[in-house]
């Protein structure tokens, strides 16, 4: 059986398939398995001894990750296959009861996507630090340099190649805050089977603080196993990124076009016409971020979720998510590249404006781009 899930390499990078491999899937439901299991010791609930029997046999990775998976859909759930496979570790029934206790199938899986969700940001946030540095760079080395506008695809008064490249930039910066704010608010599930953690009675609480101490999540007021709302502002960060980087990506194109030529890009070859300079890096950008955000529109406009656990539109989200960030990883991955290989024609660019408009090009103000860069100071580099 395949890793799942799978994806076209196009529109993955290997860092982020790797945050989504099987192995790192059920290697972030143990994660939350283990945490319990202390998180219990630590409430007073389960012996120290055996909670800690219970979390060390977590660390240990599964032998067959895509068996467990793939029990999802033979059994109904992927933890019964990684509580069999755990408590066979486990010496006693004693160790084996405090194993995914009082937890269900949604407290593992939520939790696990959470878990992978900050490593993912994490992949994300190196990707969009690095496209904010050639940006950057781009904005203060072109800073003067006129270009003509264009507005509606027409030709409009002239702007700075510069300025063009520090508004890219102001919206990458917007999305590194973002992503970061969210990577803070992620949070823990637990809520067990019917989202109310009766089965730690009075130690509830404890018991779900000292889970989210262990796994270094936030403890959420309530169970949100049926409240997709963190999910939901996780896919629209997500996605907005991916959205700035077409915006990007198609503006380079339509500048290496060859009817406009003012800057050049690296080509992709076309096989019936070896001429042809395409924008393929530019191309594969779009695309994955078209793809991030129908992956992103899997999840906000699924179906709201049934009284205490959805019927399908849950599971929906265990392929959402994952393609969510590696198409948008890709996304970024692309631009990156065209940004890379950049070249700017500043003859063609001068070219392109009327001398007699370059006076207006003295009344923009210098603190716009300089309000960037102090942006870029202190969301990268203070960092």
């Amino acid at each position: 059986m395949t890793d799942l899930p799978t994806f076209e390499s196009g529109f993955s990078t290997p860092e982020m398939g790797e945050v989504f491999s099987a192995a790192a899937t059920v290697e972030a439901f143990l994660e939350f398995e283990a945490g319990l299991a202390l998180a219990l010791a630590d409430a007073g609930l389960a012996p120290p001894g055996e909670a800690e029997a219970v979390a060390a046999s977590c660390r240990q990775p599964v032998a067959d990750p895509e068996r467990i998976l793939a029990a999802t859909w033979e059994r109904g759930t992927p933890i019964i296959a990684l509580e069999e496979e755990i408590g066979g570790r486990l010496a006693s029934d004693s160790d084996r009861r405090w194993f995914h206790y009082g937890a269900t199938t949604q407290d593992a899986v939520d939790t696990g996507h959470m878990i992978q969700a900050r490593a993912a940001l994490v992949v994300l946030d190196d990707l969009l630090v690095g496209v904010a540095r050639r940006m950057r760079d781009l904005a203060e080395e072109f800073r003067d340099q006129p270009q003509i506008g264009r507005t509606f695809l027409q030709q409009a008064r002239p702007t700075t190649f510069g300025l063009r490249a520090a508004a890219w930039l102001d919206e990458v910066l917007g999305h590194i805050e973002k992503l970061r704010e969210e990577r803070l608010r992620l949070r823990v599930q637990l809520g067990g089977s019917a989202g109310n953690m009766a089965a730690y009675g009075g130690a509830a609480t404890e018991v779900l603080l000292a889970l989210a101490r262990e796994l270094d999540l936030q403890a959420p007021d309530i169970a949100w196993h049926s409240n997709r709302s963190p999910v939901f502002d996780l896919a629209h960060a997500v996605a907005s990124s991916a959205h700035t980087m077409e915006k990007v990506a198609v503006d380079i194109a339509l500048l290496a076009q060859s009817e406009v030529a003012e800057i050049t890009v690296r080509p992709g070859g076309s096989s019936s016409m070896p001429e042809k300079r395409n924008p393929i890096d530019a191309i594969r950008g779009r695309a994955a971020a078209e793809a991030c955000k129908g992956f992103a529109a899997m999840i906000t406009t699924s179906p709201a979720h049934e009284l205490d656990r959805g019927v399908g539109a849950w599971h929906l989200e265990w392929l959402a998510i994952p393609m969510l960030f590696q198409s948008a990883a890709a996304a970024v991955e692309a631009v990156d590249g065209c940004l890379a290989s950049l070249e700017v024609d500043t003859a063609t660019m001068d070219s392109r404006v009327d001398p007699g408009d370059l006076e207006s090009l003295r009344a923009i103000d210098p603190r716009q781009m300089n309000r960037v860069f102090a942006r870029f100071d202190r969301v990268v580099l203070s960092q």
